[in-house]
């Protein structure tokens, strides 16, 4: 019974759940309203994003990475832009962006880590706007693994297999191409199948030597030759994504019997020169000797005879060398592991004016377990004033673990003043598991005078999870004095979960004197959930004297909803000896819906000794519909002695219609012993049309014996038609003795035509012992024409004991 109550209970268990579950995932989709395609690639791969769309000239596209622009193109091609071109700062991708103009697709070559996240495509006409979405996941492939996938070498006659790595999808079609020829295909439900001629007729380049694998659609080269080296690429396309591939494929040639015959001969022929120099060195060295002790024997005539025939034979042998090494080459045989290996091929081409040159040299040190290979190639095109260098240094270093690789390519072009060089240098270090790369472009232009170079230093540690790029642009430009340098240091570190990323633009120009400095460093904390940005933007300019710095410091924090933003620009001018500072705090709180914005302006003054502070607190609270803001005006005056201070509260309540203001005025002048304060509260009320102002002027001056106070307080109603304003003026002076006070209330009934004024005057003086008040009432009423007055004078006089 137990039991069977206990499996009741689980059954109700798993249908609540899987009811609750189900409608999550319907309010996860549905509120969204978004579709997000998931892409998954690896390393070195391409992909490309479909829109499903031909622009048109009513259109405009852009893609977003991350929430940060990248692309976009407008139906009329008015505006295209990619990158760095659409953002100034955000060189993410360098160059590894297209878009297709016709369907606004967007590919991203060479795809990395770093680029892995969200990609969001807004399409905007006229009529409406649409989004959508793609989750892109990049799979860090090490650089072994990619270059044994990605480098395929092979001898004639062997078979080569191009894995595709690609789950089978039904909907996925997956194309071949061998240097943009396509050579296979493969549908997912196998029904579109080719491979050869049958794709394209008269390509009948591999005859039958291709095979399909129909689950992976990975493709097989039977029996390969030379003539098969080359590029080959598998596109996967499906409905809104594409996955490009590439694979290089290096085929040997096996050399023949005669070719092995040659390589026998040329030994032999080295053999006979190298033994053929050595006798005449020994002979050279005997006649010189002898013509030392003044003889000239038989023997010296027998050596200028043998001296002849062994250039005759060397110019022989060296023929049948230049011959033998002719041969090799045009048998495509492999180059010999000797130490210390040259070879260089020549070529020239008549019809496009081209002239190239390939160089390697190839060294092997066993004592120390080096190898290292040099290869350049250097072509000159007159047509188009080209001169194109390309060198390339490896070097394995077995003994430590290391391999390093620089590749340098040059290249000049006279017609437009170009120069333009760019150098890498690699280096792997399996022991500690450091892979170092630095990259440089350096542009040189004649016709402008530009100057501009592009460093990158990438490393990663995996022992640590260290991920650290810099990357800086030099430009310099003679003809308008400028000088700018970008620098950016981006560094990541998965175990502590923190990215960080400094950029800093700095720019001269001596024409105008100015000094131009920005700043920004932008850490990621997703452990704690902070974002922070720091930026900062610092202005010198000698010829005016003046110095300028903004500071903005941003953070947020998802885990308590807080966005806050510190921002400060200061500036100094020592020409008039003015010294400015604006410093602004906002913060942003979601959970409780306030905004708070704090902002102070300090000024001083040497030249004139004013010192001027004007401070600002705003907050809003959308729960209560409050908005209130304080502000504050501060000033000091050295040279006349005035201390001058304004403070202003303003509220503003929509929910109960309230809107209050009060404002004082707080003035000091320590030379004539003046304090003076002004204060006014102002309240309107737009539910009962209720308008009150209160005002009072309290001013003293302690050299007088004078202490003065004046209050006003005037109210409107507009829907009872009252008009009402009291008027109190309070005098105080100490050195008489008097206390003057006089007070005036004024009310206008507008629905009766009342008029009506009542007037005291008090006063007081101790010394003579006299107390007098004096009170008038004044009342109109239009309607019934009575005007009346009444007038009451009292006087007392006390004695004084």
């Amino acid at each position: 019974m137990y039991h069977v109550l206990f499996l009741e209970n689980l059954v109700k268990m798993k249908l609540l759940f899987v009811s609750a579950l189900l409608f999550w995932c319907i309010l996860d989709h549905g509120a969204s309203g978004v579709d997000i395609d998931g892409v998954s690639v690896k390393e070195g791969d391409s992909v490309t994003l479909h829109t499903d769309v031909k622009t048109k000239q009513q259109e405009k596209i852009r893609w977003y990475f991350n929430d940060t622009r990248i692309a976009q193109i407008n139906g009329d091609h008015h505006k295209i832009c990619t990158d760095v071109q659409c953002n100034e700062g955000t060189e993410r991708f360098r160059d590894r962006l297209k878009l297709d103009h016709q369907t606004g697709s967007l590919t991203i070559m060479n795809i990395n880590t770093t680029d892995a996240g969200v990609y969001k495509l807004l399409i905007s006409t006229s009529s409406m706007d649409s989004e959508k979405s793609f989750s892109v996941t990049v799979h860090e492939v090490p650089d072994v693994e990619r270059d044994k996938m990605k480098r395929k070498s092979a001898k004639e006659g062997e078979s080569v297999t191009l894995d595709s790595d690609v789950v089978k999808n039904p909907n996925d079609l997956k194309v071949w191409y061998f240097n943009e020829t396509r050579i296979a295909q493969i549908s997912g439900d196998l029904i579109d199948i080719c491979t050869d001629v049958q794709c394209d007729k008269g390509t009948e380049r591999f005859r039958d030597r291709l095979k399909l694998d129909h689950q992976t659609g990975s493709l097989t080269i039977t029996n390969i030759n030379t003539t098969d080296s080359g590029l080959y690429e598998l596109q996967i396309n499906s409905s809104r994504f594409s996955i490009i591939k590439t694979y290089s494929v290096s085929v040997t040639a096996v050399p023949d019997s005669a070719a092995a015959a040659a390589v026998a001969v040329s030994a032999v022929v080295v053999v006979l020169l190298v033994a053929a120099a050595g006798v005449i060195y020994y002979h050279h060295r005997r006649s010189i000797q002898a013509r030392k002790n003044g003889k000239k024997t038989l023997q010296d005539q027998d050596q200028e005879i043998g001296e002849e025939e062994s250039s005759l034979i060397e110019a022989e042998a060296s023929q049948m060398v230049a011959a033998d090494r002719k041969s090799l080459d045009q048998t495509q045989t492999p180059q010999m592991s000797f130490p210390g290996e040259e070879s260089t091929v020549h070529a020239k081409t008549q019809s496009t004016g081209a002239d190239g040159e390939e160089s390697t040299v190839h060294a092997k040190t066993p004592l120390t377990g080096t190898d290292r290979e040099k290869s350049t190639i250097h072509s000159n095109t007159p047509s188009t004033g080209t001169d194109r260098e390309e060198s390339t240094i490896h070097a394995k270093a077995p003994s430590t673990g290391t391999d390093r690789e620089e590749s340098t390519i040059h290249a000049k072009i006279p017609a437009t003043g170009t120069d333009r060089e760019k150098s890498t240098v690699h280096s792997k270090t399996p022991s500690t598991g450091t892979d170092r790369e630095k990259s440089t472009v350096q542009a040189k232009t004649l016709s402008t005078g530009t100057y501009r170079e592009e460093s990158t230093i990438h490393a990663k540690t995996p022992s640590t999870g260290t991920d650290r790029e810099k990357s800086t642009v030099h430009s310099k430009t003679p003809s308008t004095g400028t000088d700018k340098e970008k620098s950016t240091i981006q560094a990541k570190s998965p175990s502590t979960g923190t990215d960080r990323e400094k950029s800093t633009i700095h720019s001269k120009t001596p024409s105008t004197g100015t000094d131009r400095e920005e700043s920004t460093v932008h850490s990621k904390t997703p452990s704690t959930g902070t974002d922070k940005e720091e930026s900062t933007v610092h202005a010198k300019t000698p010829s005016t004297g003046t110095d300028r710095e903004e500071s903005t410091v941003h953070s947020k924090t998802p885990s308590t909803g807080t966005d806050k933003e510190e921002s400060t620009v200061q500036a100094k001018t020592p020409s008039t000896g003015t010294d400015r500072e604006k410093s602004t705090v906002q913060a942003k709180t979601l959970s409780t819906g306030a905004d708070g914005k704090e902002s102070t302006v300090h000024a001083k003054s040497p030249s004139m000794g004013t010192d001027g502070k004007e401070s600002t607190v705003h907050a809003k609270s959308p729960s209560t519909g409050t908005d209130r803001e304080e502000s504050t005006v501060h000033a000091k005056s050295p040279s006349t002695g005035t201390d001058r201070e304004k403070f202003t509260i303003h509220a503003k309540s929509p929910s109960t219609g309230t809107d209050r203001e009060e404002s004082t005025v707080h003035a000091k002048t320590p030379s004539t012993g003046t304090d003076r304060e002004k204060s006014t509260v102002h309240s309107k009320t737009p539910s009962t049309g209720a308008d009150v102002e209160e005002s009072t002027v309290q001013a003293k001056t302690p050299s007088m014996g004078t202490d003065r106070e004046k209050s006003t307080v005037q109210a409107k109603t507009p829907s009872t038609g009252t008009d009402r304003e009291k008027s109190t003026v309070h005098a105080k002076t100490p050195s008489t003795g008097t206390d003057r006070k006089k007070s005036t209330i004024h009310a206008k009934i507008a629905s009766t035509g009342t008029d009506r004024e009542e007037s005291t005057v008090h006063a007081k003086t101790p010394s003579t012992g006299t107390d007098r008040e004096k009170s008038t009432v004044h009342a109109k009423t239009p309607s019934t024409g009575v005007a009346k007055g009444a007038r009451v004078n009292q006087t007392e006089t006390k004695r004084i004991k």
